[in-house]
């Protein structure tokens, strides 16, 4: 998805439920994956830099995960409006229902059918290499072990290639 796309499904969520805004909103401006999101407990977190350490990531590892400060101040002000305890998941729902979630916001966004929380995260991917940031920053940012599997994630547009080549001083 676009960056665009990714602001209106938000918007939606937004307009419906805080809840569900700062869910997606953690998916894009983290690029997790959905497991990962609904594994966050608050003990997790790390409020002097902004990091969600995640304790359950494919292939056990623990990566830990950069929260911009208004993403960070969202999440640590729901955690303490709803007394989760320090121990108990944050977002405590099957992947089943955060697919069913995104999917009801893409169709209210008037999105593809296609589009579901992996989906954001392919998008995250694309965007940071889209915005400068190196494959080897992306690959550790997505906790991949091999740049291949961060490489599969990015497909570009023949726009963005063109103005990779214009860039070009020859």
């Amino acid at each position: 998805m676009e960056k665009e796309q990714v602001q209106t499904l938000l918007d939606y969520a937004q307009a419906c439920s805080s809840w569900d805004y700062l869910m997606l909103r953690i998916l894009w401006r983290t690029g997790m994956r959905i497991s990962e999101l609904l594994s966050i407990r608050p003990q997790d977190l790390e409020a002097h830099n902004q990091v969600v350490n995640i304790t359950k990531a494919k292939g056990n590892k623990q990566p830990r995960v950069m929260l911009d400060t208004e993403t960070f101040a969202m999440l640590s002000t729901y955690i303490s409006n709803t007394n989760i305890p320090v121990s108990r998941p944050v977002f405590a729902f099957s992947s089943v229902w955060a697919w069913k979630l995104v999917k009801k916001y893409a169709r209210m966004a008037g999105l593809s059918d296609t589009i579901h929380p992996h989906t954001l995260r392919h998008s995250y991917a694309v965007r940071m290499v889209r915005s400068g940031t190196d494959m080897r920053s992306v690959q550790l940012l997505l906790g991949h072990s091999n740049l291949n599997t961060t490489q599969v994630y990015l497909q570009f547009k023949d726009e963005d290639l063109r103005a990779t080549y214009n860039a070009v001083e020859f």
